[in-house]
């Protein structure tokens, strides 16, 4: 085991989230504990050592939440003691760590192994997050945006998407309970996923379809936003890979009325790249050897037209057959 350990990280940190120097110590309590201290970025190749000791420390034992809860703010590091359901802010230096353990995940996602601790402890981070973020300023960027809660929300979001195409898990290898993906969707992941779409606006060409349909204006009532770009795609490809071959899981989200809602995720979003690509993913997933999800598809009925300005401009006009329902395009 380490002890009394001081590592010096001298390579950027990843995705421009800084350099840092990491101090890890063990004590006689067997705990971990961190300090990131942020320095110049300086151009340099990101360090192998240090992401293997941060590999094995957080991803495969159990003392992530320990070294998590030390990087605190100063002041409120002390108050949580190692208990991450009491965290009611995040810092700079937890970001990092979270950004250095997603690349890592990315980096080693076939053979990597993750502990049940560590991704129950991304869940609770991720629940946190949702309850800190100010979902009603709209995000102007992509990760990371250098606002500590979102970068957090953002990376914790990145590792659960990451986590289902891990190589092995801790549960595969010595908890007979089940794997981690279904020990996360018992822990409410899918539902609480579910929820936030359900309570954000839709993207932006359906809303603006749904308003010309009811001839509504903007309306001026502020409604939640994607907190950085992409962040609505991110939840949906969790819980496409979450109800991959997993019909327990396919049925939970039949059961939260997510099905409607995830198709209309399938279409073209400039603040969430690929949307379109990964709604389609998700859908194909939540039908794939489902029946009562086909039919709940099946039973889907279209309910008329709208013209847009875009395919007004072409000289087209868009019309439902009404024999076969189908939608068509035709000249003006």
């Amino acid at each position: 085991m380490l002890e009394n350990v001081k590592y010096l990280i001298g390579a950027a940190g990843p995705s421009g989230f800084g350099s840092a120097e990491i101090h890890v110590i063990h004590d006689s309590q067997h705990h971990f504990f961190a300090k990131f201290q942020y320095g110049w970025t300086r151009a340099g190749r990101k360090e192998d050592w240090l992401k293997l000791l941060l590999s094995r420390i957080c991803l495969e034992e159990s003392y992530f939440s320990s070294v998590f809860s030390k990087l605190s703010p100063v002041g409120a590091a002390e108050n949580y003691d190692g208990d991450i359901s009491k965290v009611n802010h995040f810092g700079a230096e937890q970001a990092f760590l979270l950004s250095v353990l997603s690349e890592i995940l990315n980096e080693r996602v076939a053979d990597i192994v993750v502990s049940n601790h560590f991704a129950l402890s991304i869940l609770q981070i991720m629940r946190n997050a949702v309850g800190i973020v100010d979902f009603f300023a709209m995000g102007k960027t992509g990760l990371p945006t250098g606002i500590s809660n979102v970068d957090v929300l953002g990376c914790s979001l990145t590792i659960l998407r990451d986590i289902r195409a891990c190589g092995g898990t801790e549960g595969s290898k010595k908890d007979i309970s089940g794997d981690v993906v279904d020990m996360l969707a018992s822990s409410g992941l899918v539902e609480l996923l579910i929820s936030l779409l359900r309570e954000f606006e839709p993207p932006a060409i359906l809303k603006k379809t749904v308003r010309l349909s009811e001839n509504q204006e903007a309306s001026s009532t502020p409604s939640k936003s994607c907190s950085y770009k992409g962040f609505r795609r991110d939840v949906v490809v969790i819980v496409g890979n979450c109800a991959y071959c997993r019909k327990h899981i396919q049925d939970k989200i039949r059961e939260q009325d997510g099905i409607l809602l995830l198709l209309q995720q399938c279409v073209t979003d400039e603040d969430n790249p690929f949307l379109r690509e990964w709604g389609i993913w998700s859908v194909r997933n939540i039908l794939e050897g489902n029946r009562e999800n086909k039919q709940v598809v099946a039973s889907l009925e279209l309910q008329g037209s709208v013209d847009v300005p875009e395919i007004a401009q072409l000289g087209l006009r868009v019309e439902v057959d009404p024999q076969t329902r189908h939608v068509k395009l035709v000249n003006v």
